[in-house]
């Protein structure tokens, strides 16, 4: 009940516009919870919107095969995008995040995600403290990324360490950055 009524939720913030587009998102979340059942794991839903350089290294990064291979074997990952017309209502409080509580919707930026237990029940979200967007994690809020995938994962040490790699290239400085 709780997974059906979460959907709900999320449909009904976005506001889509679009009702193929809500049956399409909802879909994926909801066959995504029915796989993640089958295979005992948790779900990863990414926010990125589509005009966004920072997502789009996101998705890139997560669809890499040593990537892919390391993080499907704990979460079913489902990549929801946000069109750029949609974006800008969604920085003004068009907000996914209300579900969870109170969020100061000026500052949520591009990627942000979320992890669902297979039952559909919200575990966790990438803004730490419901402040700050980890999104594409970076130097200084790996240490949060780390402990939340650490917490809904059974990961191995080496594999956190290959996850937090995947961030960074061989010179120990983040694949990209906004600023």
């Amino acid at each position: 009940m709780y997974r059906n009524i979460f959907i709900l939720l999320v449909i009904i913030s976005f506001n889509f516009s679009n009702a193929q587009q809500q049956n399409s998102n909802s879909d994926l979340i909801e066959n995504a919870l029915v796989k993640a059942q089958k295979e005992n794991k948790h779900v990863f839903i990414n926010y990125l919107s589509s005009s966004c350089k920072v997502s789009e290294k996101m998705k890139s990064l997560m669809n890499t095969d040593s990537f892919k291979q390391v993080f499907a074997s704990n979460y079913v990952v489902v990549n929801i995008t946000v069109s750029k017309e949609e974006t800008s209502d969604f920085v003004h409080c068009s907000n996914p995040v209300k579900a969870f509580g109170e969020s100061n919707c000026d500052s949520v930026q591009f990627p942000f995600w979320y992890v669902l237990d297979k039952s559909g029940n919200f575990v966790a979200t990438s803004f730490v403290d419901g402040e700050q967007n980890i999104g594409y994690p970076n130097k200084e809020n790996m240490d949060s990324f780390l402990a939340i995938i650490k917490n809904t994962s059974n990961f191995t040490e080496s594999n956190l360490k290959l996850i937090s790699n995947s961030f960074f290239n061989k010179n120990n400085q983040q694949l990209y950055t906004s600023k």
